[in-house]
């Protein structure tokens, strides 16, 4: 009895195990290959719903710092509106006050302003009747 046949099968017992370790080193080598590929693709798309959120957030800061720059300005406008309304104002209570205190002079110094001045108000504007409009209807007639 020769050994050979026995020695062939094991030859090829030992090649096929060979191929088959091979086979399932590939396989192995394919699932972890393509676990990295998904694992590449959902961060990418994790990337670019980031980069989105980023841009829009971006566009946002943009937008209100372009608002509160305008806001700014008016209110600049609105305070700069109110230091000349104020000084109108200030400019105006002088005027009177000088208007006042002349007329008050002129009251004094002025003898036909004095005497202008002097006369009583109308009845009508001191808030009673006049004197001609006075109605005597509710007396009785005498016979």
């Amino acid at each position: 009895m020769s050994l050979e046949p026995i020695a062939a099968v094991a030859k090829a017992g030992a090649t096929l195990r060979a191929v088959a370790v091979a086979i399932v080193i590939v396989i192995v080598m394919g699932l972890l290959i393509a676990i990295q590929q998904i694992r590449v693709v959902t961060l990418q798309g994790a990337i670019s719903v980031e980069a989105k959120a980023k841009q829009e957030a971006v566009d946002a800061n943009k937008e209100s710092q372009a608002t509160i720059t305008t806001l700014r300005a008016e209110a600049q406008l609105n305070a700069d509106y109110t230091a000349d309304l104020n000084k109108r104002i200030r400019a105006s209570e002088d005027k009177a006050k000088k208007a006042r205190k002349e007329f008050d002079d002129l009251k004094r110094t002025s003898k036909p302003v004095r005497d202008w001045a002097a006369q009583p108000l109308p009845d009508g504007l001191r808030g009673k009747a006049a004197s001609g409009n006075k109605d005597h209807s509710h007396k009785a007639a005498s016979p």
